[in-house]
């Protein structure tokens, strides 16, 4: 059997990751409690996030997501325990190649919600969907240093391919990045 020449990925509107957590599309009220991520440098500035504050973030939801995300540009979630009706973090869908059947992940957690293998269960649960949509690999780059995040993508199965040299941008300037992937048959 041979591979379509170009992959679709069907964006889900919502995606289960276990028990009571579930990831969904950010909504306007969302906004007041996931800007805090952008401002945080422990925790956007690690995603490489920029620093929004409510309004531009509010601004960039309503004008610029529903075209990015109807492209797959960037495809942004958060976390819900549903349980709670509480926010833990954010995933992301970004970067989706129709000819090469590869799409990216971010993730990010608030410092409450750390500790307890929820980014582990939600990179995983992201894949899945990736994977289910018939994507053939999906990676992920993590800031060099970002112990935290290189152990979540190596629980959840990804491995460590190399270095993107000055990817992402932190503290004001470009840093190297290590590429991380996972294939639909590991």
């Amino acid at each position: 059997m041979t591979e379509p020449p170009f992959a679709a990925f069907s964006i889900p509107e919502r995606f289960e990751i276990d028990g009571p957590f579930l990831a969904r599309q950010v909504e306007e009220l969302d906004v007041p409690i996931v800007a805090h991520a952008f401002r945080d440098p422990g925790t956007g500035g690690e995603n490489g996030m920029p620093p929004f504050d409510e309004a531009v973030l509010r601004a960039f939801l309503r004008e610029r997501v529903p075209e990015l995300r109807a492209r797959a540009v960037l495809v942004p979630y958060v976390i819900e325990d549903t349980s709670r009706a509480s926010l833990h973090g954010g995933v992301t869908f970004r970067h989706f190649d129709p000819m090469r059947g590869v799409i990216e992940i971010g993730f990010w957690l608030f410092a409450h919600a750390r500790g307890r293998g929820l980014a582990t269960r939600s990179v995983r649960a992201a894949a899945r969907e990736a994977f289910a949509s018939g994507l053939w690999r999906v990676e992920a780059n993590v800031r060099i240093g970002n112990e935290a995040s290189e152990r979540v993508l190596e629980r959840a199965g990804f491995a460590r391919e190399g270095v993107k040299r000055r990817l992402l941008r932190h503290g004001g300037g470009r840093v190297d990045a290590t590429l991380f992937s996972l294939l639909a048959d590991e």
